[in-house]
């Protein structure tokens, strides 16, 4: 009889244990996931240097090579951050043309189609789906129909 309290007790506070355990992980988890202010765009000069650092400890590159390589690689961020807002003003002055070609109705269901093609499995995406696999093997930019698996999440690797 002493054995069989002895294991009950044992069972009770084991799951007694355990849901503080639990509920001490949930709201650290719920703590993290708090939104903070929203995050400003990194500088073309941040991005150049990131991207340098990167490269100059994979590569082992020497300072005068790292120079050099911020050099391009600021050139690069700065031609496409150019091309970008060239793009989205492009994107605006089309849309107001259409504005005012176009019924609301119409317009409304242009914008639709033009945020559709925006996101065609071709063009590269961003996220986990991004290089997800559909039955076929091909990649998609997004999960489709013909996928029979969860999508997966990725590590800061990339690796599934």
């Amino acid at each position: 009889m002493h054995n069989l309290i002895m294991k009950v007790m044992k069972r009770k506070i084991f799951a007694a244990a355990m849901a503080l355990c639990l509920m001490a992980g949930t709201s650290a988890f719920a703590q993290q996931n708090k939104p903070d202010a929203p995050k400003e765009r990194p500088t073309a000069e941040q991005m150049a240097q990131r991207k340098t650092d990167r490269m100059t400890e994979r590569l082992k590159l020497n300072e005068s090579q790292a120079k050099q390589v911020y050099a391009i690689n600021l050139a690069q961020i700065k031609e496409m951050i150019a091309q970008r807002e060239k793009m989205e003003a492009a994107r605006k002055a089309e849309a107001e043309k259409m504005k005012s070609i176009l019924t609301t109705e119409q317009f409304m269901q242009w914008s639709q189609m033009q945020q559709q093609h925006m996101r065609m499995p071709g063009q590269r995406g961003h996220g986990p789906q991004a290089m997800h696999k559909g039955k076929d093997g091909k990649k998609q930019g997004e999960c489709k129909a013909n996928c029979d698996k969860p999508c997966p999440v990725r590590d800061k690797k990339g690796k599934e």
